[in-house]
């Protein structure tokens, strides 16, 4: 099997440990500027490297029998453009892949043939399956989460304007998308927001709290203030007891009637990043045995951020 893996910045050398993880040891790459390909094809013996961007990938991109997009977020949306133009099958790109839904909305009604994996490796964290596991045997009573920033810790010039002031869809969407996979789709929510241009470049807000239904009847909360201490979690509650992924790497269960936890799983501390090695198992099986999260699936995951983060649809 031969893959392209578009992109060469900070997250490709974990695509690379991850493909060869499962088997796949051709991977050509293809970046924006020649040298930045070369560099990681020396630093981790890949095949070819190309320079080029998107001008190439309409070259060479149908050659391959899986491309991975892993570049920056603007990056995403017009290379993916290229991928259906030409025809490819089997595509797994970056999440967010585009900060507003009705970017992506737009993308999809323009090309109905296409479809792309998108990469939220947290769905396929061990933790989470082993979570999913328990939840298909037990009566499910709730569920709360946490996307709580550290934005003391965030270098804002690394990124975007935009990317930065819609951080729900670019980040946040990991912790989000993770529980609404879990328990279903909100079918109502009620948000509140809280410290409207208390962040610089996050004028939306700074605190957000809400709760609601999903379409599976399990009520949930969330509570995240970026002013304050907190974390990314989960938890969820059956009949049994209430399971937490604190941090989302490993998972504790505390049993009902008693406040003492269990440790069910402890954090994920192999080499390949986390999830990363399931993820691309999913997206690489034959079709109709794939458990992965489609573009519409996405379009509906960025509005429910959009109702959270109270952002407009348009970016």
């Amino acid at each position: 099997m031969n893959i392209l893996l578009v992109g060469a910045g900070g997250i490709a050398p974990e695509y690379v440990k991850a493909l060869r993880a499962v088997g796949v040891q051709n991977i050509d790459v293809l970046a924006r500027t020649e040298a930045s390909a070369q560099k990681l094809a020396r630093d981790w013996q890949l095949g070819q490297a190309f320079g080029g961007g998107a001008d190439t990938l309409a070259k060479v991109g149908g050659k391959y029998d899986g491309v991975v997009l892993a570049s920056a977020i603007e990056s995403l949306m017009p290379l993916m453009s290229v991928l259906a133009d030409i025809g490819a099958k089997k595509v797994l790109v970056e999440k967010p892949v585009a900060l507003s839904s009705q970017a992506l909305r737009t993308f999809i009604a323009a090309h109905p043939s296409f479809d792309a994996a998108v990469a939220l490796n947290r769905l396929y964290f061990p933790s989470v399956e082993l979570l999913r596991e328990h939840m298909k045997g037990e009566e499910v009573t709730s569920a709360a989460f946490s996307f709580t920033e550290w934005v003391h810790r965030i270098d804002a010039t690394a990124y975007s304007t935009l990317e930065l002031a819609r951080w729900g869809a670019s980040n946040c969407i990991h912790v989000i998308a993770t529980a609404f996979d879990l328990i279903g789709m909100p079918k109502a929510l009620h948000s509140v927001i809280a410290g409207q241009d208390t962040i610089s470049w996050h004028p939306a807000g700074a605190v957000f709290a809400g709760s609601g239904s999903s379409d599976k009847d399990i009520p949930f909360t969330y509570m995240s203030d970026w002013r304050s201490a907190g974390r990314w979690w989960l938890s969820v509650s059956t009949t049994r007891g209430r399971y937490d992924l604190m941090p989302m790497e490993g998972v504790t269960f505390t049993e009902r009637g008693t406040v003492a936890p269990q440790t069910l799983m402890a954090p994920y501390s192999g080499e390949v990043k986390c999830g990363f090695e399931p993820m691309l198992r999913a997206w690489l099986a034959p079709a109709g045995q794939s458990t992965v999260v489609g573009l519409n699936d996405l379009a509906a995951h960025l509005e429910v951020i959009e109702k959270i983060f109270g952002y407009d649809a348009v970016a």
